[in-house]
């Protein structure tokens, strides 16, 4: 098994998609930096040169792309995730059956091995296509910008005490940033997951890239009409944000693991497929 895990993963990574998809984010973040990082280091030089009259350093933790979700690139790249996160591996279940892969391999070693594998592959490969560009960002910004401990009382710091794990933002700043790109992606990779079950009921390829963008949007706009911010993966995922808590991320991430692995796996493994 642990051998398959590997190759499925070593197939994740060397793909055309994985790479179309990792430019993509790559460009997100390139346009974000370049439009903002110049003028946050022409306000600490004016802040040095004391014409800043706002009295603040502009830092590297409020100023990557998953600081906020106030300008355009970070909210397209926020709302393209599951499209990000799913087009590097999300389809190739798909491929495999159709392809006649997915039978052979069964053949030479045990089906809910490749199973197993196989979502592992995809949640890893969604995951990190996300997360990378994510630490690249910060990775950016840091290099520009003063890496110290922001300041509770400056107005554009953006995260306010009733965000969650606001308090462990202004002690900590590295923690509560690492894990918010953790939270991502995991978010991601469970949300490209969703392309394998649906794979079982709807044989079209297209499907599988459409079905998880549909759940993370759907989901998240239902969620928030009804008044459950705090469920809403849109809320989890972004610092801003008023909703969520170490309860509804745990729980959240639980449904959509259970939701993506078990009916996929459980199909996969009873039934003759492929």
């Amino acid at each position: 098994m642990q051998r398959m895990i590997k190759f499925e993963l070593k197939r994740s990574f060397k793909n055309r998609l994985f790479l179309i998809s990792l430019l993509i984010s790559l460009a997100l973040v390139t346009w974000y930096s370049i439009e903002r990082i110049p003028y946050c280091v022409q306000l600490n030089s004016e802040f040095l040169n004391d014409e800043n009259l706002m009295g603040f350093f502009e830092i590297s933790y409020t100023n990557w792309i998953g600081s906020h979700n106030i300008y355009l690139q970070q909210n397209i790249f926020y709302m393209a995730i599951p499209i990000l996160a799913t087009l590097p591996f999300g389809s190739s279940f798909y491929d495999d059956i159709n392809r006649g892969y997915a039978r052979n391999v069964c053949v030479r070693a045990k089906k809910k091995y490749y199973l197993v594998a196989k979502y592992i592959a995809v949640f890893v490969s969604g995951g990190c296509v996300v997360a990378i560009p994510m630490v690249l960002s910060f990775l950016i910004s840091s290099i520009f910008l003063p890496t110290m401990l922001p300041e509770a009382s400056y107005t554009f710091t953006n995260i306010y005490p009733a965000y969650k794990w606001a308090d462990l933002f202004y002690v900590q700043p590295l923690l509560y940033t690492s894990i918010y790109i953790f939270i991502t992606f995991l978010f991601s990779g469970v949300t490209a997951s969703l392309s394998l079950f649906i794979t079982f009921f709807l044989n079209r390829k297209f499907v599988t890239f459409v079905f998880p963008f549909f759940i993370y949007i759907f989901s998240s706009f239902c969620l928030e009409m009804l008044g459950f911010d705090a469920y809403s993966i849109r809320n989890l995922v972004t610092t801003t944000s008023e909703s969520g808590t170490t309860f509804s991320v745990t729980i959240l991430f639980l449904i959509f693991f259970c939701l993506s692995f078990f009916p996929y796996y459980f199909i996969g493994a009873k039934k003759d497929v492929f």
